[in-house]
């Protein structure tokens, strides 16, 4: 029996055994990195173009009412996104699983590997590592989103503002609720993980070994063209990367997104409640700092199961090969 050997510069932990390397761009040799990249450059132009595309025609189909509501600009802008809130969050659908998933899938498939599924590491994981990496995401949103906050004060944002930012993503009914969960939780979580995860981070891998977790998690946060919140989605790709370096799989990171974006849908649910328009309230510093504690101590806890875990691994590996 053989042990799987990996290609030239597959040699950096972790490594996926298993994994057939029989696609054009391993067959070719030529640099994983420059693959990483090009598919960066690549989906990321047919995805925004194609969804902003999609979004002129989502205002076409949905129309803009000819009433201006009373209140000035931010409330007219306001009423005309809720006139298309539909069709944008349509549009939003469409453009990840069209744009973002497919190409990401068959890119893998004809450049790397036909087991795509092992490829991406779309494999199983431990109930414990999945419950550290959402328990650690939850306790690490409150600072993420204070060190937002504090940005959003200090350069003078209005509230109208951010009012009009979250309104696509604020559900008025539980069944507009439930709909927001597939189209902000459900599709990003598993579209962005696969691409960002389980394409680009693990290539860079590859090479990079856990320098591409930082690399990586910088450029979650610059791939949604959002300054205000540019530290507290890099904070979050970097956590997701991790999940996904340790673990050795795309469920925990997967698990923690969807978890952090339900948690932002939750708060505009309740703030909308009753009100005109969305409502963001600010996190209070005492929040912070009952939180962000559990957080570093559950991330710690959660590279101790996965170190342990590693080295099980390794011993029935050794054991099965001897």
């Amino acid at each position: 029996m053989t042990v799987p050997v990996s290609p030239a510069g597959d040699s950096s932990y972790p490594q996926s055994s298993g994994v057939s390397f029989d696609g054009s761009w391993e067959r070719s040799g030529r640099s994983l990195n420059s693959s990483a990249l090009l598919a960066l450059l690549g989906i990321g132009v047919l995805y925004f173009n194609g969804q902003s595309l999609l979004a002129i025609v989502a205002v076409f189909i949905g129309g803009i009412s000819e009433n201006v509501a009373d209140g000035g600009y931010f409330h007219t802008l306001l009423r005309h996104l809720r006139d298309l809130a539909d069709p944008l969050r349509v549009a939003i659908v469409l453009s990840q699983y069209l744009l973002m998933l497919l190409p990401t899938v068959l890119l893998v498939r004809r450049w790397h590997s036909s087991d795509v599924r092992l490829y991406i590491r779309f494999t199983g994981s431990r109930v414990s590592e999945i419950a550290l990496a959402l328990l650690a995401t939850l306790m690490i949103i409150p600072s993420s989103n204070f060190i937002a906050d504090e940005l959003v004060r200090q350069l003078g944002i209005p509230d109208e503002l951010m009012q009009v930012g979250a309104e696509l993503f604020t559900a008025r009914s539980p069944v507009e609720f439930v709909w927001l969960v597939f189209v902000v939780c459900l599709t990003p979580a598993l579209c962005e993980e696969i691409f960002f995860r389980g394409f680009v981070q693990r290539t860079f891998e590859r090479t990079m070994g856990w320098k591409s977790v930082v690399l990586v998690g910088g450029v979650f946060g610059l791939f949604h063209f959002n300054p205000l919140g540019l530290i507290s989605l890099s904070i979050l790709g970097l956590l997701f990367g991790y999940f996904y370096y340790r673990s050795r799989s795309l469920i925990p990171p997967m698990v923690a997104h969807f978890g952090n974006n339900l948690v932002a849908v939750l708060v505009l649910y309740g703030g909308s409640q009753g009100t005109a328009g969305p409502t963001t309230t600010a996190i209070p510093l005492w929040l912070v700092g009952a939180t962000l504690p559990v957080g570093i101590v559950t991330l710690l806890w959660y590279a101790k199961v996965t170190v342990r875990r590693e080295r099980h691994r390794e011993g029935m590996e050794n054991l099965r090969y001897s």
